[in-house]
């Protein structure tokens, strides 16, 4: 049943037959399919609500495809929820397959009695392990809304035991009331509940302080939650004493599943438990619970291993529970004892991150028997010469192993393409961007197009190109729009720009066929277009940010900060009035992106429950110095002096918010070590999980010092003055982080305390030439000099290498791609280290540049420039076209004149031809390559060209050539992203037409602001795109 006639007989049927009908769908749930809403079968439509007539619009949407499942039943959740707006215990029960599909703002109005019912919580216990965390704090906040509950501590156990799974969701204020004998009365409920760190440490803190009364024995009880305690806190319980113990099994466990911090100390206090062992006396059986503890043991550890132990443990790894030299070191020992055959391959497979010259010629043929089943776990940790050496040593004459395809190079697909063609699982693949479009170009290209040819090549359809959606007529184009914002994967960046300047040109939408082509096409929508959608589409959008977080955080920041107002203007608030918890609520995520005068309306008290949501939320500067300034008011925290630990540790990462003056005035005594490591801990897990790359947090509070520096001081600085600053331990470096401690410091560290961190020093993107000089002279006290490093030891070295010597250099040993490419990877050599590096390559490998092929050229990585522009001009252009997508994501140091050599290579015959001719999916293959192309070629770039630009190419392009090559139609042409990655270096070449225009892109298109970043527009009655038509200046 089209959407649009089932939604429509939802709202006309009485409440009784909507109630039969919810109670149907309850008894029959097991029987169906989830296709409620969409209900397109093969050969079934679904039918456009555009204006074009009957017969027309079934033509078109015959074949669009129908959205997902989920999708759908979250479109049937909404509707039935706002067509019973009176909802009884029996009716939430009816609805409670529903609960995982339920919109947070929907949620939000729930009755809060309603979720103090028995029945009720029975079933949202029943459905709690497919909920979000969105939802379940949702409910939570509304659950503390229900009357005659009463404060936390006064909650008996039964009910605790009833909410239980929206314990965790707590506000954290709230959670931190629940009282020892509360926690200790839930006993072995808590261990596969998901906590945070501040939740786990006041219930792991509970239950050892029980522990401490009753014996060691107790401590048995605290399970996975005993990963939560400081050394201090497991030492001062006698723990950490012996790896067969309980508390340190568990500690173990924590380790192997990847939730104990990999550089944190308990880490190390537990690596130093394991070192001290008798190995003798351990039998191969214990070895597998160790796993997740073998990258702070390093090779020498191995090395150490019994045939029975190693055969007892490698069976067991993950590719991630070892290092690169570790899994090296393992997979060289395997391929020394003997042939490897197919089902040694299966036993070496989490050893591939490890892969080199040798090993690869012995796993080569049983790899090819084990294929994807083998390669597809370590795929994510290879570098990227050991992706280029498996892409040409399994290329056979039936092409690739599967999961291999979307890393291929476009100059090695395109021979394979229209081998594709049939095979619905290729077709379906992850491809990136680039590929999508050659594969359209190879595949979808030919005569009779419609969206209809086009949804029959899956995923493919992304790389649809420009030309072949201009020549789509209303039905159809209508009908691929539908198509492509269904599809799971991103449209490349061209297709965007192209979509959003075909929906400007044609004739106007309806707010009814923007409904129908969804949130995703909407959030697509330029900045200007989104200020002004109604209210029912910012809700449908928002609805689906909170589901999707990671839809909204890959929108350019001009567009978030228009959704955000958007959402806010949708709340009908009067002027000027304050935002309460409640609004907070419904505007969701893009709280994060509200303006500054927004945020300072929002009432200090209602942020204290809701420092958890903060947490989890991806926060643009000019709100997150608002929010800090509030956080310290007198109506929230507080000025810091008055606060106590719980406060400190409630704020999390948010402590990074606070003013510079209000970071310094906390009481020192606060800032334990242990306190120190919770708070960058918690800044760290942001930073890492998938949200926080996704954001990007600073870090930073403008020119001035990092924030981080700024709360370690009292850990780092010299206790007064005329003291000596303290020599750092390992573990105060890895309570801290390396680059908070100066080279002096780092210089003073006792070798044996320095190789412990060594991991982390090698890696640490913040440290200064002083400080890596530091740290690498105390690394040479262990190894000696530099003729003595083994590419082993040159691996361990990381970021340490760029401070060795030119002659140091020249006597790496560095006889193959392997051994090149630990060096390659590594930025910040200067022009003098990198032609003594490639010198010393070439020389031991007896290669010249003329001999360099895919697997040398990638492992060159930056490296690269070290090779003179008359060596450069003698490489293969095949051979450097291939591993263009490698080279072309790096920020390469070569000269103008180097640059223009690799350009011209890539413009040859035997490479992608004149760049004249390239679509823009060769742009994006080449990446920071085309940086190189000559003035001429860049200045006549048409705009589908210049849209497959990347960011990181635009910045590559030297200041002086970007004036003289992007002229103001050009520069209106990028998107915001680009535009956002001109440099300060760049603009200062700009004329002032040219800022002008390169502020109109990055603004998407918005001539003219108002005293708050935006368009002054507001949405009209009856919101149609013909209103939209007068701002060509969009898209010029």
């Amino acid at each position: 049943m089209p959407e649009e006639t089932f939604q429509g007989l939802l709202l006309a049927a009485g409440p009784e037959a909507v109630q039969r009908l919810l109670a149907l769908l309850h008894r029959s749930w097991q029987r169906l399919h989830g296709e409620v809403v969409s209900g397109a079968g093969m050969g079934q439509g679904v039918q456009s609500p555009c204006a074009v007539g009957a017969e027309s619009a079934a033509r078109a949407h015959a074949a669009v495809q129908v959205p997902s499942r989920d999708e759908a039943l979250q479109s049937l959740a909404v509707l039935l929820l706002r067509r019973l707006p009176h909802l009884t215990p029996q009716l939430f029960v009816s609805l409670s397959q529903f609960i995982p599909f339920m919109a947070v703002s929907d949620i939000a109005r729930l009755p809060p009695a309603l979720l103090a019912n028995e029945s009720v919580l029975a079933a949202l216990r029943t459905r709690s392990a497919r909920l979000t965390q969105g939802q379940k704090a949702a409910f939570a906040r509304r659950l503390l809304q229900a009357p005659f509950l009463g404060a936390v501590p006064t909650w008996p156990l039964a009910f605790l035991r009833a909410v239980l799974p929206l314990l965790p969701h707590l506000p954290l204020p709230c959670f931190l009331q629940l009282t020892p004998q509360q926690i200790w009365g839930l006993g072995d409920s808590w261990q596969p509940l998901h906590l945070g760190l501040v939740q786990g440490r006041h219930v792991a803190g509970s239950l050892a302080n029980r522990s401490c009364v009753a014996g060691p024995e107790p401590g048995c009880r605290l399970g996975a939650l005993a990963c939560f305690l400081s050394p201090e806190e497991l030492r001062d319980l006698a723990w950490l004493q012996d790896p067969r113990g309980s508390v340190e099994q568990s500690l173990l466990a924590c380790a192997a599943a990847g939730t104990l911090r990999q550089h944190g100390r308990v880490m190390l206090a537990l690596a130093d438990l394991l070192r001290s062992t008798n190995l003798a006396m351990v039998s191969p059986g214990e070895l597998p619970a160790w796993r997740g503890v073998l990258p702070e043991m390093g090779v020498g550890f191995l090395e150490h291993l019994s045939a029975a132990q190693l055969d007892a443990l490698l069976p067991q790894l993950r590719p991630t529970q070892l290092t690169r030299a570790q899994a090296s070191f393992l997979l060289a020992r395997a391929v020394q004892r003997g042939n490897v055959t197919a089902g040694d391959a299966a036993r070496l497979c989490p050893l591939l991150p490890g892969l080199g010259p040798t090993s690869l010629a012995a796993l080569l043929a049983p790899l090819r028997v084990q294929g994807c089943a083998c390669l597809g776990p370590a795929l994510p940790l290879l570098s990227a010469a050991q992706t280029a050496v498996l892409l040409q040593a399994l290329q056979s004459p039936d092409g690739w192993p599967h999961c291999l395809l979307p890393l291929l190079p476009l100059q090695l697909l395109r021979p394979s393409a229209q081998a594709l063609r049939g095979v619905p699982r290729d077709l379906n693949l992850p491809w990136s961007p680039q590929q999508a479009q050659l594969l359209w170009r190879e595949l979808g290209a030919g005569t009779n197009r419609s969206h209809h040819t086009a949804g029959a090549l899956g995923s493919l359809v992304v790389g649809m190109s420009c030309a072949a959606l201009q020549e789509l007529g209303r039905e159809d184009f209508l009908g691929a729009l539908r198509t492509l914002y269904v599809q799971p994967r991103s449209l490349p960046a061209s297709l965007r720009r192209c979509l959003q300047e075909e929906v400007l040109r044609r004739p106007a939408l309806s707010e009814e066929e923007l409904a129908w082509l969804g949130p995703r096409f909407l959030m697509d929508l330029p900045a200007k277009l989104v200020d002004m959608l109604p209210d029912a589409l910012i809700q449908a959008v928002l609805d689906h940010a909170t589901r999707q977080p990671r839809s909204l955080l890959a929108l350019p920041a001009t567009r978030r900060a228009a959704l955000a107002h958007g959402a806010l203007r949708s709340l009908r608030l009067p002027a000027g009035t304050e935002l309460a918890g409640e609004d907070l609520d419904q505007l969701g995520p893009l709280v994060g992106f509200l303006d500054r005068e927004s945020v300072a309306r929002i009432h200090p008290k209602s942020l204290l429950p809701r420092l958890g949501d903060l947490q989890d939320t991806c926060l643009a500067a000019e709100a997150a110095t608002e929010l800090g300034r509030l956080l310290v008011s007198e109506q929230a925290l507080g000025t810091p002096p008055g606060w106590h630990l719980p406060t400190l540790q409630q704020l999390g990462r948010l402590v990074f918010l606070l003013p510079l003056e209000s970071l310094r005035a906390i009481p020192r005594d606060l800032l334990s070590r242990d306190t120190v490591e919770q708070l960058l801990q918690n800044q760290r897990d942001w930073e890492q999980s998938e949200l926080g790359r996704l954001c990007h947090p600073s870090g930073t509070l403008g020119e001035g010092p990092s924030l981080q520096e700024v709360l370690v001081a009292p850990l780092v600085a010299a206790a007064g003055p005329g003291d000596q600053a303290p020599v750092p331990s390992c573990a105060d470096v890895r309570a801290t982080f390396p680059a908070a401690w100066s080279a002096a410091q780092l210089a003073a560290m006792a070798p044996q305390q320095l190789e412990g961190c060594l991991g982390l020093l090698s890696r640490d993107p913040a440290l200064r030439p002083d400080q890596l000089q530091a740290a690498l002279g105390q690394a040479r006290q262990l190894w000696g000099s530099s003729r003595a490093l083994e590419p082993a030891q040159t691996l361990r070295l990381g970021r340490l290498a760029t401070q060795l010597g030119e002659p140091e250099l020249r006597e790496l040993l560095l006889p193959d791609w392997g051994a090149l490419s630990t060096l390659g990877e590594l930025d910040g050599w200067s022009p003098e280290q990198m032609r003594a590096v490639v010198s010393a390559f070439l020389r031991q490998s007896g290669a010249s540049a003329r001999d360099l092929r895919l697997p040398e050229l990638v492992a060159l990585g930056h490296l690269l420039c070290g090779l003179p522009a008359a060596e450069l001009r003698v490489l293969d252009s095949r051979e450097l076209s291939k591993a263009a997508p490698f080279l072309g994501s790096l920020s390469l140091r070569c000269t103008e004149q180097q640059a223009e050599v690799l350009a011209t290579h890539l413009t040859s015959s035997a490479a992608f031809g004149p760049a004249a001719t390239w679509g823009p999916e060769i742009f994006t293959e080449v990446g920071t390559l085309a940086a190189g192309l000559p003035d001429i070629v860049l200045s006549a770039l048409v705009p589908e060209q210049i849209w497959g630009l990347t960011p990181r190419a635009i910045a590559a392009v030297p200041a002086p050539k970007f004036a003289v090559v992007f002229g103001p139609a050009q520069l209106r042409t990028l998107s915001s992203a680009q535009a956002a990655a001109v440099t300060r270096g760049q603009r200062r070449w700009l004329g002032s037409a040219q800022r002008q225009a390169l502020a109109s892109a990055q603004r998407e298109g918005e001539a003219a602001q108002d005293g708050q970043g935006r368009s002054g527009a507001r949405p009209q009655s009856g919101f149609t795109l013909t209103l939209l038509l007068c701002l060509p200046c969009c898209f010029l």
